[in-house]
């Protein structure tokens, strides 16, 4: 497969090109790595493995030598820094049972293994062993053909391998026949040359999951983006109704003090139509408080009650002096308010900033209105013609 297509299978479908071999022999073990350089395997770095001790070769303990070459190997390896690379073990010839078969034609890949396992039982019944003791591995002719080469080992012998390098740290990547390292690297059908039957190839797990977190990185970018756009086109729309506001600012205030003078107008007009709706004479009664001001005080406010019997005076004085000036003057003109005058409330405000303290007051009136203008009549006679 070439192109694009090679590429991405290439990519995410991961294939091994690097392996570690190790083998146990008389004198020790080896370790080597075979690397595959431009579609050629070869051979790139050999050790030997020594065990420290020979203390269990002495005994006879193959269980023990196992053990001791892969301890060896682990300190190898990691010396190295070949952690990452898929271990391979080579079964000693002295462990394994080997014969050339031709196999039927016309079978594929399982059909091959399975009529190589029987043919390997027929060998094995020969010399009265079962061949469900025995793993076996089926490599085709280079030549072609249906020529094979099966080889069997004891399953009791590969599982003791695969403790003795578990207990060591080391995960067996599969277990291969002895002389048969180069014939399982270059063949496209691994699983049919080891042991374990690893497959030669399979899914780049780290790669596929690193193209996951970048797509959807991308996409969280992406969004990111549009939304950062979207938020510059927000800003950009609310700058512009705020200067749009900043120039309506001044008609804003200017409707504003309009619109609170029409209130105050009308708040005046619906007071004067109260005062003349109960036979108040208002304009009497005005012109008469602005002849009787005090100095020091100001009125603010003028209301009635609901039946038109009583004022309610409302202002502010300088001091307590003018408030009591300002009563006294009221309580002296006998001829516009007979019933007398009474304080209802008086509190001290202060002043904003540099502004004087103010006395806010209240002050009531017995108020009996003279419907046909008497109160008019004594207002203008009392006044100094």
């Amino acid at each position: 497969m070439y192109g694009v297509a090679g590429r991405l299978k290439a990519y995410f479908y991961r294939t091994d090109d690097a392996f570690v071999a190790v083998s146990a022999e008389d004198e020790g073990g080896r370790l080597g790595k075979y690397a595959c350089r431009e579609n050629l395997w070869q051979l790139e770095e050999e050790s030997v493995l020594s065990p420290a001790g020979a203390l269990y070769e002495q005994a006879g303990h193959a269980a023990a030598s196992l053990r001791e070459i892969a301890e060896q190997a682990t300190m190898e390896i990691n010396r190295k820094g070949w952690q990452d690379m898929p271990l391979l073990y080579i079964v000693p010839e002295t462990e394994q049972m080997r014969y050339a078969l031709n196999l039927p034609p016309g079978l594929n890949a399982v059909e091959q293994q399975e009529a190589a396992y029987w043919e390997l039982d027929d060998k094995l019944l020969e010399q009265g062993l079962s061949a469900e003791n025995f793993a076996c591995a089926c490599r085709l002719s280079d030549e072609g053909g249906n020529r094979c080469t099966i080889t069997g080992v004891s399953r009791g012998y590969l599982q003791e391998v695969e403790e003795s390098f578990a207990q060591a740290d080391l995960n067996l990547a599969d277990i291969v026949p002895a002389g048969g390292v180069m014939d399982y690297l270059r063949s496209q059908r691994r699983e049919m040359e080891g042991f374990k039957k690893r497959q030669g190839a399979g899914l780049a797990v780290k790669r596929i999951l690193g193209a996951w977190v970048v797509a959807w990185l991308t996409a969280g970018l992406a969004l990111l983006a549009v939304d950062f756009m979207d938020y510059r086109q927000a800003c950009a729309l609310a700058g512009q109704q705020q200067r749009e506001l900043a120039m309506l600012a001044p008609a804003a205030q200017e409707m504003h003090a309009l619109t609170e003078q029409a209130a105050n107008i009308a708040d005046r007009e619906k007071r004067i139509q109260a005062f003349s709706r109960q036979g108040m004479p208002w304009h009497s009664l005005l012109v008469h408080l602005g002849t009787n001001t005090v100095q020091g005080v100001s009125l603010a406010g003028l209301n009635v009650s609901a039946d038109g019997h009583k004022l309610y005076l409302e202002g502010q004085a300088v001091s307590y002096d003018c408030l009591a000036e300002f009563m006294g003057r009221l309580e002296d003109d006998k001829l516009f308010f007979r019933q007398g005058i009474t304080l209802e409330n008086s509190e001290v405000a202060k002043g904003r900033g540099n502004e004087p303290d103010k006395v806010q007051f209240s002050v009531s009136v017995e108020w009996e209105p003279d419907h046909e203008g008497q109160n008019d009549d004594e207002v203008q006679g009392s006044q100094p013609k």
